[in-house]
């Protein structure tokens, strides 16, 4: 990064520099780490007409990313009752916990986001698609409470608009693959 150039203009340089989805998606998830900077980010792609989903691309700072790629698209219907994912299902707006500890329990379920999540901050960004939820894209912090910043907010409404083609695409590629 030059030293005029924001953490967001490296972003949309990776989106001018890969066309193939699953290369850019591959790509943005580490720079978006390091330009938030969080502990984990992953991309969590759904084929609303079939009401599937699966996280499909992760990048972890601790090296876990592989353990939350999942090999099964997952119905809806099979999904724990997540107060995130039902805010994610009515409206394309994102989520942004500074604390799981303090956050109001209409938007977390703190057990089930310390067992499976294990994070303590988060950004949950709804990708929406022809008023449907197409994805999510998650960072999170680990070990402390995190305040995500005016900038930071920006940057995930920017890319929420940008993911969506790229999104799109990988979905109409990869989902009927996992959807028989």
């Amino acid at each position: 990064m030059t030293e005029n150039e924001t953490p967001l203009d490296g972003l949309l340089q990776i989106f001018e520099q890969f066309a193939e989805p699953e290369t850019l998606l591959t790509a943005l998830l580490p720079a978006l780490g390091e330009a938030m900077p969080c502990d984990r980010c992953f991309l969590y792609l759904r084929e609303p007409t079939q009401n599937r989903g699966t996280i499909t691309h992760c990048w972890s700072r601790d090296g876990r990313a592989a353990a939350w790629i999942g090999a099964d698209w997952l119905e809806d219907s099979n999904l724990p009752q997540d107060p995130l994912m039902t805010i994610a299902l009515r409206t394309p707006i994102a989520v942004f916990v500074d604390d799981i500890e303090t956050a109001s329990d209409d938007v977390i379920d703190r057990t089930y986001e310390r067992e499976k999540f294990q994070h303590r901050a988060l950004v949950h960004a709804p990708l929406y698609q022809d008023n449907q939820l197409i994805g999510i894209l998650e960072c999170s912090v680990f070990a402390q409470p995190r305040r995500w910043t005016e900038s930071d907010r920006q940057l995930i409404a920017v890319l929420q608009t940008k993911l969506v083609a790229p999104v799109s695409v990988y979905i109409e590629r990869v989902a009927p693959l996992g959807l028989d």
